[in-house]
């Protein structure tokens, strides 16, 4: 009972969100400590777009009529994604070169993402701590 207060839809969102902000920052303080090296590629974490596609997903699947397969002959509908399968993944960017020496990273870009993703991960947890305080607001019946 305890765990469904916790584990609700919007909390695994939030969780996941945080987490792959998190793998970003890291990814970024890898590529800005790299910028001098020769020859490194750019990291960066491929999950928003994901997620994005996974919500889409859902609405259209609420509006439609659910699609079933009734004979292994027929033909298969596309996979889709959902919700708890949508993870964060790390892709290497190995199309582009800035400079002479193979180096693709561009400090400015790197900050630029670095701040874009502090930003995002301070409103998700905002967004956590409002949570927690409307469960612990149902917890102490509002007398707090």
């Amino acid at each position: 009972m305890i765990d469904r207060l916790f584990s609700n839809e919007t909390m695994g969102l939030i969780q996941k969100s945080l987490d792959a902000s998190s793998m970003q920052q890291k990814l970024i303080a890898n590529n800005l400590a790299n910028v001098d090296t020769p020859g490194f590629k750019r990291s960066e974490v491929v999950f928003q777009e994901k997620l994005q596609a996974a919500l889409e997903t859902q609405k259209t699947a609420q509006a439609e009529l659910p699609a079933a397969l009734t004979d292994p002959r027929h033909i298969a509908f596309s996979e889709q994604l959902t919700l708890d399968q949508v993870k964060p993944s790390i892709v290497q960017r190995n199309d582009t070169t800035l400079r002479n020496d193979g180096n693709n990273v561009d400090i400015d870009t790197e900050m630029s993402d670095l701040a874009q993703t502090q930003v995002f991960y301070s409103s998700l947890a905002a967004v956590a701590k409002k949570q927690f305080s409307i469960l612990q607001s149902a917890i102490f019946e509002g007398k707090r």
